[in-house]
């Protein structure tokens, strides 16, 4: 064995210790090194890893919900418009007429009449007067509910044409102290019915300062319910409506004329005289402007009834006559030729 001499094994012995210590030390703070590499690597991710997207919706959900109230708030802080005080209702039908068509259709008619005064005066300035019509029982509610909004709305626009003749005639008398022409309006409901149909004329006319005169129609089956027009009863609409034209045209020319009084000043008597029948005071078929058709009037008979009422308008001046539609039953389809008993 070779000897080593102390001086240099004391050297060695020291180097050995110096590098077990480092080798320890290295140890230690590999260990250390790993764990902080592993935290920084923790923080890092969740610095970068982005926000749950649930999070998010949250958020936009609790501002959504935040946010409803104040514009709830907003809607109903704003101005509202005023509500016009509703006119007063001038028919109760507290004195009416019931008219019984059969056991589940009744309709109720009334007459009225209203004037218009200057206030604090008994200056007439309008008049309005007339009658209005209801139907108050039917198998069919919604056929019911059907005429008399058709019917109302007909009536609430004779009241407005009422109320701005009177606004005119009371700004006339303010200017000039004196109404030259009085306002009338007059309001008419004409019904005809075999039964099982109803059928309402409804005509309005203004005299006064200014004529007016609105005539509208509406006819209804109120069994089923439906809208009776020349296309609902008819294989040939046009055909029929221009044949009834030329049978109302016709129907007048025969019914009875009135007489009239004439004075004879110079015989001074006076003498009964024939109203001469001049078809130039009638009018011809191409002259009406519309033309309605009725089933009815009603019989004691329905089942065999099939007479109907025809309408011709002119000029705002409306005809009638009582024709036997057996004449025109072939324009009629199936469901018109129950409708009429053709």
């Amino acid at each position: 064995m070779k000897k080593i001499e102390g001086n240099k094994l004391v050297a060695l012995l020291i180097s050995a210790g110096m590098v077990t210590t480092l080798l320890a030390a290295c140890t230690i703070n590999t260990d250390e090194l790993g764990k902080g590499i592993r935290q920084v690597g923790e923080a890092f991710t969740s610095a970068t890893d982005p926000e749950p997207e649930i999070s998010e919706t949250d958020d936009e959900d609790e501002t959504t919900e935040s946010e409803a109230p104040s514009e709830t708030t907003e809607a109903t802080t704003e101005p509202s418009t005023p509500t016009p005080t509703p006119l007063p209702q001038r028919v109760d039908f507290s004195e009416y007429t019931d008219v019984q068509i059969n056991d589940t259709f009744t309709v109720t008619v009334e007459d009225f009449s209203e004037s218009g005064y200057k206030e604090g005066t008994d200056v007439l300035l309008a008049k309005f007067e007339g009658n209005r019509f209801v139907v108050t029982k039917a198998a069919n509610d919604t056929v019911r509910d059907s005429i008399n909004l058709i019917v109302s709305s007909f009536y609430d626009e004779a009241v407005s044409v009422y109320n701005r003749a009177y606004a005119k005639a009371l700004a006339e008398y303010d200017l000039k102290g004196v109404v030259e022409n009085t306002y009338n309006l007059v309001v008419d409901f004409r019904y005809v019915t075999n039964g099982r149909a109803l059928s309402v004329l409804m005509v309005y006319e203004l005299s006064g300062a200014e004529d007016k005169t609105v005539v509208d129609f509406a006819s209804f089956d109120m069994i089923s319910g439906q809208y009776i027009t020349f296309n609902t009863v008819c294989k040939d609409p046009a055909g029929l409506e221009n044949a009834l034209r030329k049978g109302l045209a016709n129907s007048l020319l025969i019914q009875p004329k009135p007489t009239e009084t004439e004075a004879t000043t110079d015989a001074e008597e006076t003498v009964q005289t024939e109203a001469p029948a001049e078809a130039a005071n009638l009018p011809s078929a191409e002259d009406f402007e519309a033309i309605y058709i009725c089933p009815g009037p009603a019989t004691t008979d329905a089942q065999t009834n099939s007479f109907a009422t025809v309408y011709g308008v002119v000029n705002g001046k409306v005809y009638s006559a009582v024709v036997d539609m057996n004449g025109y039953a072939d324009f009629f389809n199936r469901y018109g030729a129950s409708l009429f008993n053709v």
